[in-house]
């Protein structure tokens, strides 16, 4: 039986969440998230948890904050001054907007207040600096 290393193409069926139970990402053994290990599709520390795993084997891992996401940086909160709203959106605090980046990119930052000074705004990732639960079951390892 293959084992998970790096450049192996593997199917999982998994349960991200947060220690409450609240789930902030799945995918199904009928909808499998398929990928190459190592290719950066998804976050180093959640591959560390099932390498060395086969084809059949499940597990649950505790991934403590800043494993798999970063500890959040006050360097990515800015405050957009209220001249550059466009009027279009009325965000609201913890709202989630999209912007485009000029290298036609886009990215996602939380409204954390809106006062006369501006919008602040928070570019870390929304998983930035929590504990995290990871159930995973491997589906097919192809190495």
């Amino acid at each position: 039986m293959s084992k998970i290393f790096p450049g192996c193409r593997v199917k999982l069926a998994f349960v991200l969440s947060l220690p409450d139970g609240t789930e902030v990402d799945a995918a199904t053994s009928e909808e499998p998230m398929e990928l190459l290990v190592g290719d950066g599709s998804i976050s180093p520390g959640l591959e560390f948890a099932f390498q060395g795993m086969g084809a059949g084997e499940s597990g649950r891992f505790d991934i403590p904050p800043g494993i798999a996401f970063p500890m959040p940086d006050e360097d990515k909160i800015f405050v957009l001054p209220p001249e550059d709203f466009d009027g279009e959106i009325v965000p609201e605090a913890g709202q989630f907007i999209e912007f485009d980046l000029p290298s036609g990119e886009s990215t996602v930052a939380r409204v954390l207040a809106i006062s006369e000074e501006g919008m602040a705004l928070d570019f870390n990732h929304p998983l930035a600096g929590l504990p995290l639960v990871f159930e995973v079951h491997v589906l097919d390892v192809q190495c």
